[in-house]
């Protein structure tokens, strides 16, 4: 089975008492990974988004970026895995291979204790001041989430695989007995660490995490997004507290190196 050979870039954080914060530096992991055990993880991305600007930037990063990395992948003989949601993932005949009774039957939700009271999490009845304030707009709103595809670039082909939630990311995973996840996608703080088939859920799963850190980007603010500091803290975030990343360039070169 083909092999690479790549260098993961993490925080280093000594273990060991009366260290100071300046002793937490980036050092490199070396790892020598067989192709069928990795695994490309393309979350959430998306034809539409509400936020227009967020929206042209990751397409702009999909179309140069992670559309060459996904194709790296394809040739290397790599699993592919689109993760865009259950209503967007059920839009692609893919999605059923590894579907359980659970998702086939449309989701299962765990139910909830009576704390917090209800209205509190619903923010209804007593609880309703404590709402933040909404716009109009709603319905728009829900027509882009019931629209929506993965970009038609990067849509899954034959060989890719789809999933709706992370208890079939899981399944997909332990049939191919894969343990490497490298992500991709948006928005980096928030879909691609916090969604169930995210990376922290995945890495709590015990896989090993490498986000491909120039093929994402985060939802910006209006005193982040000139520098995209938001972006630059989510790959910090990833460094210190999750697992690795790599860039694409790098990816790439080495998938190449090892088809020839």
């Amino acid at each position: 089975m083909k092999k690479i050979e790549l260098d993961f870039r993490y925080y280093h954080r000594p273990r060991k008492v009366g260290i100071s914060e300046s002793d937490i530096h980036h050092n490199t992991l070396h790892r020598s990974l067989c192709a069928g055990e990795i695994a490309l993880v393309l979350v959430d991305v998306w034809s539409d988004h509400p936020i227009d600007t967020h929206l042209q930037r990751g397409r702009d990063i999909t179309l140069k970026r992670i559309r060459p990395s996904l194709e790296a992948f394809r040739r290397f003989g790599a699993t592919v895995i689109h993760a865009p949601g259950p209503g967007c993932a059920k839009k692609y005949p893919q999605w059923v291979r590894y579907a359980g009774d659970d998702e086939v039957r449309g989701g299962f939700s765990s139910p909830k204790d009576d704390w917090p009271p209800s209205d509190f999490r619903n923010k209804t009845g007593a609880y309703g001041k404590l709402s933040r304030p909404s716009e109009s707009g709603a319905q728009a709103l829900d027509e882009i989430v019931r629209n929506r595809l993965i970009i038609a670039e990067i849509a899954p082909q034959d060989g890719d695989e789809v999933v709706v939630n992370g208890d079939q990311l899981h399944r997909l995973l332990c049939y191919k007995q894969i343990l490497y996840l490298f992500y991709a996608g948006f928005a980096a703080n928030i879909c691609v660490p916090f969604k169930d088939y995210g990376m922290r859920a995945m890495k709590d799963r015990g896989y090993e995490i490498i986000l491909i850190r120039d093929c994402t980007t985060a939802v910006e603010t209006v005193d982040t997004v000139e520098q995209l500091d938001l972006t630059k803290n989510a790959v910090r975030d990833t460094e210190l507290n999750i697992g690795y990343t790599i860039s694409s360039s790098e990816l790439i070169e080495t998938f190449e190196n090892a088809i020839q």
